[in-house]
C-alpha cells in the first residue's frame, strides 16, 4: 500500500508539472467533444425541394405546404414545369424533385388511389437516400391524415381502444449530437488513458527512471 502511494504522489507531481500532460488531459477532449458531435453528424437538413405541380388541387397544395413546413426540406421550385425542375437538378440546385400529376385529387377521392412521381440527384449518395426517406416518411403522415378526415364517425358509441403517445424522455427533440455525446466520451476517456500510459512509460523510458 505504501509503495501504490508513493506511486500516486509521483504520478499527481508528474502530471501538474508538465503542461502539455494537462492540456491534453483536460483542453483536447473538451475541445474534440464540443465538435465532434457537431462533424459526425449523419442528420440532413436543407433538402433542396422542387415540386412540379399539375394539378393545383387543394390536396396537391396542402402536401406541398406540408413538405415546405418540416425542417428537413427547402422549397427551391414551385410550378408546372419539369424540365425546368430537372435543369435545376443539373446544375445541382435542386436535391429532390416531386411530379404531382394532373387528377390528383380527382383519383384520390373518386378511386381511394392516387400516384405521384419522385425524382432523386443521386450525386451525393448519401443525401440522395435521406433526402428521399424524408419525403417518403411526410407522404405516409400525409396519407395517414387523409384517411383519418375520410373515416366516419360510428353512430353507435365507439369501440374502446388504447392508443400509445411515445415520448422521448432524455432527448425530446430528437437531436443528433445528443445521441452522439455519450458514445465519444467513453472513446476520448478510452485514447486518452491509453495515450497518457503510453507517453508515461515513453518519458520514464527517454529519463532512465523507468526501473525505478
Amino acid at each position: 500500500m505504501r509503495i501504490l502511494k508513493f506511486l500516486l504522489q509521483k504520478e499527481f507531481r508528474q502530471v501538474f508539472r508538465d503542461a502539455s500532460i494537462l492540456r491534453l488531459m483536460f483542453v483536447m477532449p473538451v475541445i474534440q467533444l464540443v465538435l465532434l458531435p457537431l462533424a459526425a453528424n449523419y442528420e440532413v437538413k436543407n433538402v433542396l425541394l422542387g415540386i412540379v405541380d399539375h394539378d393545383h388541387s387543394d390536396f396537391s397544395k396542402e402536401l406541398a405546404n406540408k413538405l415546405e413546413a418540416s425542417n428537413y426540406f427547402k422549397l427551391v421550385l414551385y410550378g408546372d414545369s419539369f424540365e425546368k425542375a430537372m435543369s435545376g437538378a443539373e446544375k445541382d440546385k435542386l436535391d429532390v424533385i416531386i411530379e404531382v400529376p394532373q387528377g390528383f385529387e380527382k383519383n384520390l377521392v373518386r378511386e381511394n388511389n392516387s400516384t405521384m412521381f419522385m425524382a432523386v440527384n443521386a450525386v451525393n449518395g448519401a443525401r440522395a437516400n435521406i433526402g428521399a426517406a424524408y419525403v417518403n416518411s411526410v407522404i405516409k403522415e400525409y396519407n395517414q391524415e387523409i384517411r383519418l378526415k375520410w373515416i366516419q364517425t360510428p353512430k353507435m358509441n365507439p369501440l374502446p381502444s388504447i392508443s400509445t403517445a411515445p415520448y422521448h424522455w432524455f432527448n425530446v427533440h430528437l437531436n443528433y449530437a445528443i445521441f452522439m455525446v455519450p458514445g465519444i466520451l467513453v472513446v476520448l476517456l478510452t485514447m486518452v488513458g491509453a495515450n497518457l500510459s503510453a507517453l508515461n512509460i515513453v518519458r520514464e523510458k527517454e529519463i532512465g527512471t523507468i526501473e525505478q
